[in-house]
């Protein structure tokens, strides 16, 4: 039997016919549209397997509504779809090969399909991003970690591209940047940084566009529901790129890699996708890619629904495009129990949450 599934796109200000493109050839799935009509009031959509999110948050770029808009959203998914697996998608994403490919994929052993950074293991992410995930946005210890960050890389940093981001490396020579590592080291313990992160949940890094089983999404939103974990969350700077990792890494479900090819990052922004990358796209191993032009009649997103979705892509040499399975990651902790199959018995998990947010200032 073919999975249902619910894709879940994020609208704000984004082209209606963009979305409706998007939703068309996801059909015959549900898309559901979280979309801000404060930002955009005169917005109307077509595609008949689209469906809008009542009461939807005001969201935006760095600004914590999306957070909330997304599980306002899974939850209302909960309540009144039926469906196997979620996909989360923005409106600049498009499907790279047939979703019935999707379907099979989705249909394995994994339960959830993301990427990340362990932030307490990799020197590059605590340096890069590590001052974000243990101080408020908006707080003097943000503004000097943030300055440490970029003593201890200095001018010179390189760059990696890694789990849907980006991360400057390198660093570390010099007096001063040891100094930054010994104090960055220092803040990453909750007793000194006084923020919800520890052994017993680790903090970790990555792309927000992530896929997940019913269970696997309703764990999330029990887990995003404990006391402390918003009020903490909702103070970091472009939070989702920490919360989802974390919270699907704490739960423990069985995973396996990103859906999404993602353009190379232009400073703080995804790159966007061109022809000259279709054969890329095509041998990425990905079943989604952003970001495309916001525009339904752009040359490249015409190709990528013509030749990688409708299967008629061939190589350079003729030969037509084989779909390689990319292999799955081993699960990295235990198997969270599981309910009545909508809902993930989040007990145990509440109380450490508890515990953990009353700490965090």
């Amino acid at each position: 039997m073919k999975p249902k599934i619910v894709f879940l796109v994020m609208s704000a200000v984004s082209k209606p016919a963009t979305i409706d493109q998007l939703a068309r050839a996801l059909a015959p799935h549900v898309v559901l549209v979280h979309h801000d009509f404060s930002q955009t009031p005169d917005f109307h959509l077509t595609a008949p397997n689209v469906v809008l999110v009542p009461d939807p948050r005001r969201t935006g770029w760095a600004f914590f509504g999306f957070v909330d808009g997304i599980f306002h959203s899974i939850r209302y998914a909960l309540e009144h779809l039926a469906f196997d697996y979620f996909q989360l998608l923005s409106p600049t994403c498009l499907p790279i090969r047939p979703v019935r490919q999707f379907e099979e994929h989705v249909s394995g052993r994994a339960e959830a399909h993301f990427d990340c950074i362990d932030l307490l293991r990799d020197r590059d992410a605590l340096m890069s991003v590590g001052y974000r995930a243990f101080t408020p946005e908006k707080s003097f210890r943000h503004r000097v970690f943030r300055r440490l960050s970029s003593a201890y890389f200095g001018a010179l940093a390189g760059r990696r591209n890694e789990a849907g981001i980006w991360l400057r490396s390198g660093g570390g020579a010099g007096i001063a940047s040891r100094a930054a590592l010994l104090a960055t080291q220092a803040l990453a313990r909750p007793a000194i940084g006084r923020h919800i992160f520890g052994e017993t949940f680790r903090p970790y890094y990555g792309a927000a566009w992530f896929g997940a089983r019913n269970h696997v999404v309703a764990g999330m939103v029990d887990a995003f529901d404990a006391p402390g974990v918003r009020r903490y969350f909702s103070r970091l700077r472009i939070a989702e790129e920490f919360l989802f990792p974390t919270l699907l890494m704490h739960l423990g479900a069985k995973r396996g890699p990103l859906n999404h090819f993602i353009q190379t990052y232009n400073e703080a922004h995804t790159g966007e996708v061109g022809e000259e990358q279709v054969e890329q796209l095509a041998r990425s191993g990905a079943y989604f890619a952003r970001k495309f032009p916001d525009d339904p009649a752009a040359p490249v997103r015409l190709r990528v629904l013509d030749e990688l979705v409708g299967g008629k892509w061939v190589d350079s040499a003729g030969a037509a495009a084989e779909s390689k399975p990319v292999a799955e990651a081993p699960a990295r902790a235990p198997r969270p129990p599981q309910g009545d199959g909508k809902r993930v018995n989040g007990g145990a998990r509440e109380a450490h949450w508890a515990s953990a947010g009353g700490s965090a200032v």
